[in-house]
């Protein structure tokens, strides 16, 4: 029998691979990666191609960006019968996502579907708000301080009660939802502590320290955004 992986290759610093992502991706025989949209290209593959095996099969598989779990869900099941076949062949096959695949990651709807005798192993990532706070020299928690990680997409109770119990906050998913968050940093009195960081890692990182003035123009998709209570 093969082996299915879920490999995590960090925010986007080729360099940021772990050496155990490197050395799976060197022998694999399949590897699904994930496409927003069909024949709109991967970020997580251009990230770790050099590392990855040669003579693999590559399959691209449509996961949309949508809130819609039942979508999500159907994107998941089909992917997990690509993976019960390959295994069922002998093959080793993997799948890769952008950062950890325990946070936020589709990674999590093939597991949904996937046929419990199906042997799986999780290879961790580094997260883009790890990197963030990495390349900005700051911590993101210390001593007995919580650390929140919210998405921006989520109702803003929840995300103001989030806030009120932690010591440092991780929002992420802060695509289309950033006047909604920058109007919440400015009623908890976060917004000077906040910095915004675009492609972590990649071509065109950018770290923006007055996000008050630039949150309204940001269109990037891969930006985070991190604060902490003095």
């Amino acid at each position: 029998m093969g082996k299915f992986y879920g490999i995590g290759i960090g925010p986007g610093d080729k360099e940021l691979l772990t050496l155990k992502a490197v050395k799976i991706l060197q022998k694999i025989d399949v590897l699904i990666i994930p496409e927003a949209r069909k024949s709109k290209g991967s970020i997580a593959y251009e990230i770790a191609k050099e590392y990855i095996n040669p003579t693999a099969e590559i399959i691209y598989t449509e996961f949309p960006m949508v809130n819609d779990r039942e979508i999500m869900y159907e994107a998941g099941k089909n992917v997990a019968l690509i993976v019960e076949s390959c295994v069922a062949e002998g093959k080793a096959i993997a799948f890769i996502t952008l950062g950890d695949p325990s946070i936020y990651s589709t990674y999590s709807y093939i597991l949904k579907n996937l046929n419990t005798k199906v042997e799986v192993e999780t290879i961790p990532g580094i997260t883009s708000f790890c990197a963030s706070a990495a390349m900005l020299n700051r911590p993101l928690v210390t001593g007995e301080e919580i650390l929140s990680i919210i998405p921006a997409t989520a109702d803003e109770e929840r995300i103001k009660s989030a806030i009120d119990v932690s010591g440092g906050q991780a929002f992420m998913k802060v695509f289309n939802h950033s006047e909604k968050l920058m109007r919440i940093l400015c009623e908890k009195e976060l917004i000077d502590s906040s910095v915004m960081v675009k492609r972590c890692g990649l071509d065109g990182c950018e770290v923006v320290y007055n996000i008050e003035e630039r949150m309204k123009e940001d269109k990037q998709y891969l930006s985070i955004v991190i604060s902490r209570k003095e």
